[in-house]
């Protein structure tokens, strides 16, 4: 597990045993929890309420999108 990035009460991390789609995991400090597809930002596990809790997380995806692609790969070899 490496943990990319550390927000308020955020953390987004890409687990080494992951497969599938390139994606993310997103952990809230209340519990909250989700996966996000790096390329299309879409959800794909989970939930979090509100949803506008997400917003400052998709910007920082989207900003950092090949960045995530590489680690992403490099974690999968």
């Amino acid at each position: 597990i490496t943990v990319i990035k550390r927000g308020q009460d955020w953390k987004i991390r890409v687990c080494s045993g992951d497969h599938g789609l390139p994606h993310v995991h997103v952990e809230f400090r209340d519990g909250c929890r989700c996966s996000v597809a790096i390329e299309t930002l879409e959800l794909l596990v989970g939930a979090v309420q509100p949803k506008k809790r997400l917003k400052p997380i998709l910007e920082w995806i989207r900003e950092h999108e090949s960045e995530l692609l590489k680690q992403y790969s490099s974690i999968k070899r």
